[in-house]
């Protein structure tokens, strides 16, 4: 029996489509009959909105992630848990509260602060197939955590430069991580195009190219511009679901069949 595949989706960069490839990327690692879980772990709770959940409840003691990572939560972690659908598999979401802001702060005060969200996630270990955290567009200790907790990381980008330098801060942060706080190296499994206009211009073209010259990160995928994410999004639905016969739908099935093939 495979165990449990932890990934982070991660970039610094805000507005690179992180949170859309986690929710759908989840989204048609369900739809193919895997138990899924997502965890929201970007203080913005971008997908907790996104999937239509509510954000977890508040104040001392309260069962929330933020809660459970500085350590005034020690409840069963189960109850973290807010469960989404049930398409083949089944797709669960530890959802985000507000007092996520405070996190960075507060997990500062930890000890082993860098391995407080890996703590956390080694009770779901063979509960789940896949467990996909949504980390917060910052090089922070959230981010850290995300990197400690997960086996492998897949990076969303856009066609534009300002990815490519994005990616010459991240890669020596996770680079930091594996030497510092892993006992083995974090699987890269690639990077994930989103946001992509069509007909693609000559600026795009070149960042593509220069992409696909990165030694050791595939694409996995490239997400086309289009209304049935934003659309999808609205209605807590993921795009497999909302619009299983478009394009968009047919490149996470094909980035959630490469990512299960790694398992």
């Amino acid at each position: 029996m495979k165990t449990t595949t932890v990934t982070a989706v991660t970039n610094q960069k805000g507005g690179v489509g992180k949170t859309a490839t986690t929710i759908n990327l989840a989204g048609a690692l369900a739809e193919a009959g895997h138990h899924v879980l997502v965890v929201d772990l970007d203080p913005q709770g971008h997908l907790t909105d996104g999937l239509g959940l509510d954000q977890a409840p508040t104040g001392d003691g309260a069962a929330s992630l933020y809660r459970a990572l500085i350590g005034e939560y020690t409840g069963p972690v189960a109850d973290l848990i807010a469960p989404h659908s049930q398409p083949s598999g089944r797709l669960d979401v530890v959802p985000n509260s507000i007092e996520m802001f405070m996190a960075v702060r507060e997990l500062d005060k930890q000890r082993a602060r860098e391995h407080r969200l890996a703590r956390l996630l080694s009770v779901f270990r063979d509960v789940y197939d896949h467990v996909l955290i949504d980390a917060p567009p910052s090089l922070d200790i959230l981010t850290d955590n995300a990197l400690t907790a997960a086996d492998g990381v897949v990076i969303p980008v856009q066609a534009e430069d300002s990815s490519l330098k994005a990616l010459r801060l991240l890669l020596p942060q996770i680079a930091s991580v594996d030497a510092d706080l892993r006992e083995t190296p974090l699987r890269l499994h690639g990077l994930v195009v989103s946001l992509l206009r069509r007909p693609t211009n000559r600026l795009a073209d070149s960042v593509l190219a220069e992409l696909a010259k990165l030694d050791g990160l595939p694409i996995l995928g490239s997400v086309p511009l289009g209304v049935v994410v934003t659309e999808a999004w609205r209605y807590g639905r993921t795009v497999v679901d909302y619009a299983p016969d478009s394009e968009h739908a047919a490149v996470y099935r094909a980035m959630a069949k490469a990512l299960e093939e790694a398992r």
